[in-house]
């Protein structure tokens, strides 16, 4: 059994383990911070075990700037690796040769999932080891497993077992409990945007480790301030415009809603909350750049809303009448695929760009009101209609005996008094004439 030991250096809480859920289903995690992985199964999906190691490490970087990790065939001579050889990749099956030039203070850290039950047995075993002229680790191998019994009994035994790769310690797979959540209380209140935003970062960055090794989107982050001198507090979300694990773009939202407060009584500590919903599964071509025009789109939409912004795309509606064929939607379009115009003649070529489906071929305006505005008989009289005949005439249905519903339109084009083309239709009920739109 091929067992990855990462060291964070600093205590931890137990869900940390789950960020190492990305190189496998069997994560552990022993107090105060060491999260073992069982890889032996695993290890190829990332170019063996030196390439599982530098995501390893990778992902510890999140949680401590100091971080080692190793591997080894057994959890607890990978701890005993992880303390005192940093990356070292113990050979399959040969795992003693890594002892070489190790003192005996590394049998301290010769534990595993199980740590010694007391430090002082261990240390009394290092000193009568000296006494006895034995001050390398590897020394120690040539004791046999008798030898340890008489003297230390059990613990002897279990000190033998550990040295020869013949303690059993299974890891299990991991099933998350733990909500993703982050607290942090600051000695020193803090009333400054920057800096508050440099103390919430570290947690973000733990809840996204996490969120990744879940495999899982983030939907909403909500961030709770509480004050130093009273019980004010700021309370707000952020929510991109659809589930993402865009660490940065929330950090970018939640940075822009910080720069909204007035910070007049600082920030004694916070709270923050992150709701996760299930991946989005979607199959990329190999060769397809992971940052596409979607993503970017959806980044802007993102702030546009925070900022109580409207924006998105139109979306046609099966609604003959104009003003109701089209609503906003936040989504990328499914049909809403941009491909140039390119056009040949002789040896000559000219690309077009269109931007939308149909666009360029549409009879209807590319400035459409959202509700007609009526135009009194002056305004009527200034304008030049092109021709006598409606283009387009679009009524109600036959159904629709409502006298509020009933709609008989008569459009015609019209040039205004400025030479502008405009899009303006007669009610055939009450004989009003209504603006619609505008022509580019």
């Amino acid at each position: 059994m091929r067992t990855l030991c990462i060291n964070l250096k600093t205590p931890q809480e137990s869900s940390s383990a789950e960020a190492f859920l990305i190189l496998s289903p069997r994560v552990q995690f022993r107090f105060p911070h060491y999260v073992f992985v069982e890889m032996e199964s695993t290890s190829h999906f990332f170019g063996g075990d030196n390439g599982c190691l530098a995501k390893a490490l990778e992902i510890a970087a999140k949680f401590s700037s100091d971080a080692s990790a190793a591997i080894a065939d057994t959890p607890s001579v990978a701890q005993v690796f992880a303390r005192w050889r940093p990356s070292y990749v113990a050979p399959r099956g040969k795992e003693q040769e890594g002892f070489r030039g190790l003192g005996l203070d590394a049998l301290k850290d010769l534990e595993g999932l199980q740590p010694w039950p007391q430090k002082k047995p261990i240390e009394h075993m290092i000193s009568f080891f000296h006494t006895l002229g034995v001050h390398g680790l590897e020394d120690v191998l040539n004791f046999r497993s008798n030898s340890l019994r008489e003297r230390w009994g059990d613990f002897g035994v279990l000190l033998w077992n550990r040295l020869h790769s013949q303690d059993a310690q299974v890891i299990s797979p991991l099933v998350p409990r733990d909500p993703l959540v982050g607290y942090g209380y600051f000695d020193d209140p803090i009333a400054a945007v920057p800096l508050l935003m440099a103390r919430l970062k570290p947690h973000l960055d733990i809840l996204f480790a996490r969120l990744a090794g879940l495999s899982r989107y983030a939907q909403k982050l909500d961030v709770i301030l509480h004050c130093e001198y009273s019980d004010k507090r700021y309370s707000f979300s952020i929510e991109p415009v659809s589930p993402t694990r865009d660490q940065e773009l929330f950090e970018d939202l939640l940075e822009k809603k910080l720069s909204q407060l007035v910070l007049e009584n600082p920030v004694r500590e916070f709270e923050v909350s992150l709701f996760d919903v299930p991946e989005k599964i979607q199959q990329l071509d190999f060769f397809e750049p992971r940052d596409n025009t979607e993503d970017r789109w959806r980044r802007l939409i993102s702030f546009a809303k925070q900022s109580q912004c409207e924006m998105g795309f139109l979306q046609m509606e099966a609604s003959h009448f104009p003003e109701q064929s089209f609503s906003l939607v936040t989504d990328w379009p499914e049909d809403f695929r941009a491909h140039d115009l390119v056009e040949r003649q002789d040896e000559a070529l000219q690309i077009k760009s269109v931007y939308a489906k149909g666009l360029s071929a549409s009879p209807r305006p590319s400035l459409l009101l959202e509700k007609p505005q009526p135009l009194n008989a002056f305004e009527v009289q200034k304008l030049r209609f092109v021709s006598t005949l409606p283009s387009e005439r679009i009524e109600s249905s036959w159904w629709q005996i409502s006298v509020q519903e009933l709609k008989h339109r008569d459009y015609f084009f019209a040039l205004s008094q400025h030479g502008q083309l405009l899009w303006v239709f007669k009610d055939r009920i009450n004989s009003q004439v209504y603006l619609h739109g505008y022509f580019d």
